[in-house]
């Protein structure tokens, strides 16, 4: 059986196994000549650091909860209020960011109770004031979530990369193995598969220094959008604070006029650029020029 086919009939198959085709998958990257595609594969199959953004699927709400008593009574997993805490420690409580490798999640999605991560009981006093009674106090706290979503998250994994793998095959038709490099010449396999896996809204960057594909642009203004390009290849959660702290800062009208961007968008770019050079950025130096100067450019309307 051909390699595309195999993956498809993995795919298909909700008993089909998840890992098996993602495997197949990273093999059949190498094969058409775009194994620069592999890294969300990778991301999937050994699971995201804590350094890197996890897609929108990966994103899930959970609900905290706690065993809390007074002299008098004891409420033990009663759901914990977290309107009062900053919108900062209200995400911390109410969101989980999955990371764990899909192989992990589909042994937790096979389980029939909740699944629990405490919460460290430094966070115990900051959950109590102005949440609870003031006579209570919180002995236990921890949030909860369901292997239901779990097996959600795998769902959204197999049916984009099945989006993925059907129209390519559809592109590359009844091809021999041997001959799927060729024929995947003609094909923009990875504009393919940036739309299948990350959404037709999505920016990407695939390449090296010497070949990039971006698929999409940053509309003008939209930040979101912006830093959603650059997390997308890896760039950690701390240098995107810094990116958005250097476009608040800059003058906007000054970039208008000037066509120039700002002191700290400027500085924050040639950090960037030293990262690529050094191999700590995970696209190639042209590839991160490139989207340094598109993404930008698009987001202050001076590309």
């Amino acid at each position: 059986m051909r390699l595309l086919e195999e993956i498809v009939n993995l795919l298909s198959d909700k008993g089909g196994s998840l890992t098996d085709a993602l495997l197949k998958t990273k093999v059949l990257m190498h094969r058409i000549g775009h194994k620069e595609l592999a890294g969300w594969v990778n991301d999937e199959l050994n699971g995201y650091p804590k350094d890197r953004s996890v897609p929108d699927y990966r994103v899930i709400p959970i609900r905290l909860h706690g065993d809390v008593s007074n002299i008098a009574w004891r409420h033990p997993a009663t759901q914990l209020p977290t309107a009062h805490l900053d919108k900062k420690m209200r995400e911390k409580f109410r969101i989980e960011k999955i990371r764990q490798s899909v192989q992990v999640l589909e042994q937790l999605s096979k389980g029939t109770d909740s699944l629990m991560r405490p919460i460290q009981p430094e966070f115990y006093a900051l959950l109590a004031k102005g949440g609870i009674e003031p006579s209570f106090h919180i002995e236990r706290a921890w949030v909860q979530f369901e292997p239901t979503q779990i097996l959600h998250v795998l769902i959204e994994v197999r049916s984009r990369l099945l989006d993925f793998a059907l129209n390519l095959q559809g592109e590359l038709g009844d091809v021999t193995d041997d001959k799927m490099k060729e024929a995947a010449k003609g094909i923009d396999a990875p504009g393919m598969f940036t739309s299948a896996v990350f959404g037709d809204n999505a920016t990407f960057v695939f390449g090296n220094e010497n070949t990039t594909t971006i698929t999409n642009t940053v509309s003008k203004g939209d930040l979101t959008a912006l830093t959603k390009a650059f997390k997308a290849t890896g760039v950690s959660e701390a240098e995107i604070a810094e990116l958005e702290a250097a476009v608040g800062d800059d003058d906007p009208n000054a970039v208008a006029e000037t066509k120039q961007f700002g002191p700290k968008v400027k500085a924050w770019m040639g950090k960037m650029s030293q990262k690529a050079i050094g191999g700590a950025w995970r696209v190639g130096i042209a590839a991160g020029g490139k989207l340094l100067a598109d993404a930008l450019g698009s987001y202050y309307g001076i590309k």
